[in-house]
């Protein structure tokens, strides 16, 4: 029978591996970066995809990652094909995932770039950049994403290096988080200042009006060029020119229904159309982060005079090379046509188009010859259905299997016909399940762990190289992190005593039990940067909404631990305190509790072991800590100071985990 069982399992998997797989080249990924609400970016995007997947004849998926690090390893490892990025992101993808700029986009009134600002509350007495820098560390700031042009490299390079001043002893709290994040953080109170960007500014004043008018801004940057659209160096000739032909027509082609659908997809993403860009796009970035780093460099106390000189003639000797390069690079006559082109169109929407379409023509002509591109799989759009009828026919295979296989020998004790008939159909339809969920779990990607093995190394030799330079911040982080996760497990134990009382079946009523478990198992539901996100918007960015985030979610996963141990207990005690007359809040005094005690501080400890560990992973949506720390320098692929970052969590954990042990057996 067994024998049976895993051939028909072979069987089974090889048809249904072999089903719904998709001709190689016809799926394109395009990645885009969640600068505001996931939902909201995506919805904005989905429409353009919808129609680069229908004229350009590629099935192309639209992904999306919560910060610009996502984007760049996924189109590193040749997950991601096509990606919208910031210029500082887009910079660090041209040198770490084999990308470059094939576009740019322009804004609806022809503007060629955008503005990073600093907002505060409209009643702040900050009136001025001269009032922000006063550097005496009463000021709560808030930076973007380490890899944000607007919101941390632009700030950075003309403001802080400029005039050496390290944000992190300037103000009392640095934190990092999304323009959308800090706009509330500073509109709500909780932060004193931020860093933004216009275009982010002009799309809430559509949105949100009523959240722009408790915030103003007190500095604008210069000019900085809008974002880049890149592609993978490796991806075919005839998809490169198919993807280019999209983007450089694309609002401006077909007839007055077709420029009008098209024209309000791109109004949505706040642009006005797309012009042909080479890596020559990122020459003033590079620009900034050399002036950035000559700064630091000057103003660095760590360096000796002779190791600042060296560094200092490094940076110049960069400059003035970048300086020669700026001189003798200029864009294709032929772009700057198709530029000013535009921008006429742009002015004048109802103008003749043609001089457009005949220079991206002629533009086109450079590019390899179009070559008939792969049409969209069509199965993709029945697959649901495909694999569903696949997992049932795998399930009620092993259910035959199951069932005649269970019948027992003739001379054995017969078994009921329902057992036989429940035990098949329990595993055949975990089979079934496992065979239906194949495909969306994509684990028949298993092989790329072996063939792309050499990536995988090359992405862990990076943290090989461990940096030591803050490790007193690092310490000092960890100290919160464990601080955070303390006060988290305290709260927790103070919700859930009540909660396993009354959540026990020996002690409460139903119409009482029933709603508590329900309460515990809301709470327990919700994952802790869930419940984190909602806090950050109350009581702001910072450790506070992370104890507040472990305390509710750790609440119902002790409140059902707490009345298990309640359920369990024995009931001689508790006749014994009933037969004195004691009402029934004597008997939880004095029979139940002190049965429980030592299991629920064994419970509590453990959680306070895994609060620890949860606690790290806060900083994702800024709740302070050695996580924030940890996810900084994840996205600025400080891949060293990550190294020595998570040596330090795991040395913590160890440690905390030591001493929980102790206490365990202290109490047991």
């Amino acid at each position: 029978m067994i024998a049976r069982l895993f051939a028909a399992i072979a069987a089974a998997l090889t048809f249904a591996t072999a089903a719904p797989a998709q001709q190689p080249g016809d799926e394109i990924v395009f990645g885009v970066v969640a600068t505001e609400q996931s939902e909201n970016v995506l919805a904005l995007w989905e429409p353009f995809v919808e129609d680069m997947r229908r004229d350009t004849g590629y099935d192309i998926q639209l992904r999306s990652a919560s910060d610009y690090a996502g984007v760049i390893e996924a189109m590193r490892a040749d997950q991601v094909q096509i990606a919208w990025l910031t210029n500082a992101s887009g910079l660090e993808a041209s040198r770490r995932a084999n990308a470059e700029v094939f576009a740019k986009f322009i804004y609806p009134d022809g503007q060629l770039g955008y503005r990073s600002i600093i907002i505060v509350p409209d009643d702040s007495p900050i009136q001025s950049l001269e009032d922000l820098l006063a550097c005496d560390q009463s000021v709560n700031f808030g930076l973007g994403d380490p890899l944000s042009t607007s919101g941390t490299l632009v700030p950075q390079a003309y403001i802080f290096a400029a005039r050496g001043i390290d944000p992190q002893t300037c103000f009392n709290q640095v934190t990092n988080a999304s323009h959308e994040q800090n706009l509330l953080a500073v509109a709500n109170r909780q932060l004193d200042a931020a860093t933004n960007n216009t275009t982010n500014i002009e799309r809430l004043q559509r949105t949100r009006p009523d959240v722009l008018e408790r915030v103003r801004t007190v500095w604008r940057s210069p000019l900085i060029q809008t974002d880049p659209i890149m592609w993978r160096l490796d991806l075919s000739p005839e998809s490169k020119r198919a993807i280019m032909e999209f983007f450089l027509t694309y609002g401006w082609r077909g007839d007055a229904e077709q420029r009008a659908h098209e024209q309000s997809v791109l109004r949505e993403l706040e642009m006005g159309g797309f012009l042909p860009a080479t890596n020559d796009h990122f020459l003033p970035i590079t620009r900034l982060e050399l002036i950035r780093d000559l700064a630091a460099a000057q103003s660095d106390p760590d360096l000796t005079e002779e190791e600042r000189a060296l560094r200092v003639g490094e940076v110049n000797a960069e400059l003035d090379e970048l300086e020669t390069r700026e001189r003798v690079v200029a864009m294709a006559q032929l772009s700057t046509d198709i530029e000013q082109a535009r921008a006429r169109m742009v002015a004048d929407p109802e103008g003749d188009q043609a001089q457009v379409s005949e220079l991206v023509d002629t533009f086109l002509q450079d590019q390899p010859r179009n070559v008939q591109a792969a049409r969209i799989d069509r199965r993709a759009e029945t697959g649901q259905w495909t694999r569903g009828f696949i997992g049932l026919g795998a399930g009620l295979l092993l259910f035959a299997v199951m069932f005649f296989g269970s019948m027992p020998p003739k001379h054995s004790p017969a078994r009921l016909m329902s057992d036989r008939i429940i035990d098949a159909a329990i595993w055949g339809g975990f089979f079934g399940l496992l065979v239906w969920s194949f495909w969306p779990a994509e684990v028949f990607k298993i092989p790329l762990l072996a063939e792309n093995a050499g990536r995988m190394g090359e992405y862990l030799a990076g943290f090989a190289r461990p940096d030591f330079t803050d490790w007193q911040l690092y310490l000092h982080q960890i100290v919160v992190t464990i601080q955070i996760a303390l006060w988290g497990t305290f709260f927790a134990v103070i919700l859930a005593i009540p909660l396993g009382l009354l959540g026990a079946s020996n002690i409460a009523p139903n119409w009482i039990r029933v709603p508590v478990r329900w309460v515990m198992d809301g709470l327990r539901a919700i994952n802790e940067l869930v419940v984190a996100a909602v806090f950050v918007a109350a009581v702001g960015l910072g450790p506070f909404a992370g104890v507040l985030a472990l305390a509710f979610h750790t609440a119902g996963v002790l409140g059902k631990l707490f009345s298990e141990a309640v359920e369990s207990i024995e009931e001689g005690p508790v006749e014994g305190v009933r037969a004195t007359g004691a009402g029934p809040l004597n008997e939880v005094t004095w029979a139940v509790i002190p049965q429980v005690i030592p299991l629920w501080a064994s419970f509590a400890l453990y959680r306070f072991e895994s609060n620890t560990r949860s606690a790290t992973i806060l900083g994702l949506i800024g709740a302070g800590g050695i996580g924030q720390v940890l996810i900084e320098n994840i996205r600025s692929f400080q891949y060293g100071k990550t190294a020595v970052i998570i040596g330090i969590i795991i040395i913590a954990v160890t440690l905390v985990d030591a001493l929980s042990q102790v206490l365990r057996k202290r109490l047991i």
